[in-house]
């Protein structure tokens, strides 16, 4: 970093990356919207809750039996925290999150408002009389370390085993993510995601705004999906670029794209294409009765 006048009145600052910068700086002035004043007399916490030091639990939040939180955690008003839950240090929890039993939150997390996780998943199988009878949920959901979950965004626990999402993971808004899911490490993804159950998302991936992956899929490493993609198969060459519904390769898609705004053109072409065809036709088949 240097400073400099540059011939101007001025005083600029000029750094190798501006906004990596800027976050710096915006860190610091940063209000985390939790307030740090320890555990509030109006909080409930089990007797068999191990806390570690410096830890902030916020009003009408509730921590069950045998839940685990670790040092600098900050935990904001009407959090709830199941049974057996375990969540690990420099964790922020924003007002309203739910967390079921047994789930386990690794280091420097951030949870935003009324995000669920651990719910159970959407799992249903009809009976002999064809009535929807509900499969249990018993497996959990593990979320790694570095990983940011916005807010009203649902994480289904695992039917069995876990739904996992790796570590440096970040998920905006309002994104749905299914029992079993995996979510590889380092991606992210946009508002409105929907992902169904035991879908595998590879790492480093990049996923638009309001796409959905069908089940039990394969999405390679480094993958790229624009808003509003649908997938519903499996992904395997790493690093490809996909968009529309069926999604596909980005580049075939906008070559599509020009075709199908062309289409009324290229149809009232074909018609009298059609027709002058019909026209050639039965001129010779006139001149072959003469």
């Amino acid at each position: 970093m240097e400073i400099s006048k540059n011939g101007s009145d001025k005083t600029l600052i000029i750094v190798d990356n501006v906004f990596e910068s800027l976050t710096k700086l915006l860190k610091i002035v940063e209000n985390k919207g939790i307030e740090d004043n320890g555990i509030s007399e109006l909080a409930a916490v089990s007797k068999n809750a191990k806390l570690s030091d410096n830890i902030s639990i916020g009003a009408f939040s509730y921590i069950s039996d045998n839940t685990e939180i670790g040092e600098n955690t900050k935990i904001a008003t009407q959090v709830f925290i199941g049974k057996n839950v375990k969540i690990g240090k420099n964790v922020k929890l924003y007002p309203g999150v739910k967390i079921y039993h047994e789930c386990i939150i690794g280091d420097d997390c951030t949870i935003h408002a009324n995000a669920v996780i651990g719910s159970d998943g959407f799992g249903f199988k009809t009976d002999s009389k064809g009535k929807y009878q509900k499969v249990p949920h018993v497996g959990i959901v593990i979320i790694e370390n570095d990983v940011e979950i916005g807010a009203n965004t649902v994480i289904d626990r695992a039917t069995f085993g876990e739904t996992i999402i790796r570590k440096g993971v970040k998920m905006d808004n309002l994104i749905q993510v299914g029992h079993n899911v995996e979510i590889g490490s380092n991606t992210v993804m946009a508002a409105q995601t929907g992902i169904a159950g035991s879908t595998q998302i590879g790492e480093n991936c990049m996923i638009g705004g309001q796409s959905g992956f069908a089940p039990h899929l394969k999405i390679a490493n480094g993958s790229k999906f624009q808003a509003q993609s649908g997938v519903n198969k499996n992904i395997k060459t790493e690093n490809g670029a996909f968009q529309g519904t069926p999604a596909i390769d980005f580049t075939n898609h906008m070559k599509s794209t020009v075709v199908f705004k062309n289409l009324p053109e290229m149809q009232k072409k074909i018609l009298d294409l059609e027709r002058e065809i019909m026209k050639i036709k039965q001129e010779l088949d006139e001149s072959k009765n003469h």
